[in-house]
């Protein structure tokens, strides 16, 4: 891919255009070399040429470019390896950090319910979670979102095998769907902001606060054991036996990020980083 020998790293995730004009991949891989590099890669065929497929290769040709914009902007954030761009093929290649992804560190395992950490894994996951939050806000100041945040896009350079030692910023795996034009139905369906359901409001109401809501609905599941609901605002986490006390600032804020409504959660995430660190603060000083 993009001229570099690669090894593929398990099955891309693959979609199709509905009327067959394009293959769009993405997955983990290695370039092979001296010094094998891990990367993510973005890759798109045309099948047949078209409005259609001349669109989902744009999305390659606009990643590269805010690739080559926002790389050198600070840790966190992915950087650019490779690219190609041709009339049948988009290639893009960015650096992947290595490390443990948030799922295996704080989980889930499974999509529904967990048991909620103890103390110093709760001090793990909120600092995890605002070294995050610092990444999609450099995304964000670019004039970018991500929008298809996951327990798998975000990964810990420095975890060990204990879920409670996470010492190093985290990094995003990948730009998501920075530069692709926001739809309904977008992103994966685990953590999928309101705004993003096919039957939900979508257009100008996805952007930064979609990536507020998906980042606070997977720290509240990793602090609470319950994923958030969809109909409703989840109980506050002051309200639920956990075995470590909870900031009543970010529980405050926590709440206001997992509004349905898009126009009321915070309209920087850096509000919702600083509670977060905040929570870690509050945690670290506790007797409990």
């Amino acid at each position: 891919m993009a001229g570099r020998a690669c090894l593929l790293e398990g099955d891309p995730v693959e979609q199709r255009g509905g009327d067959g004009s394009w293959v769009l991949r993405e997955g983990a891989a290695c370039v092979l070399g001296p010094v094998p590099r891990p990367v993510w890669f973005r890759q798109v065929l045309v099948r047949r040429p078209g409005d259609r497929a001349g669109a989902v290769l744009a999305t390659v040709d606009g990643q590269l470019r805010l690739l080559a914009e926002i790389g050198a902007r600070g840790a966190g954030l992915p950087s650019l390896v490779a690219g190609q761009l041709t009339a049948a093929e988009g290639v893009l290649l960015s650096a992947r950090p290595t490390g443990r992804s948030w799922r295996d560190v704080f989980g889930p395992p499974a999509p529904r319910q967990m048991p909620p950490p103890d103390k110093a894994q709760a001090i793990a996951l909120l600092r995890a979670a605002a070294g995050a939050g610092d990444a999609l806000a450099m995304l964000h100041e670019a004039g970018y979102s991500h929008r298809a945040m996951t327990p798998d896009a975000v990964v810990l350079p420095g975890a060990s095998r204990s879920r409670s030692a996470v010492l190093t910023r985290p990094g995003l795996r990948d730009l998501g769907l920075a530069t692709v034009v926001r739809l309904a139905g977008e992103g994966p369906t685990e953590y999928r902001a309101p705004e993003q359901e096919r039957l939900g409001i979508a257009g100008p109401h996805i952007g930064t606060r979609t990536d507020v809501f998906r980042l606070a609905a997977m720290a509240y599941h990793g602090l609470a054991g319950v994923r958030p609901g969809r109909a409703a605002l989840p109980a506050p986490l002051r309200g639920c036996r956990l075995p470590f006390p909870v900031a009543q600032t970010l529980d405050e804020v926590l709440l206001r990020a997992l509004d349905l409504d898009p126009n009321r959660r915070p309209n920087r995430i850096r509000v919702l980083a600083d509670a977060f660190r905040l929570g870690a603060q509050h945690l670290a000083r506790s007797s409990c």
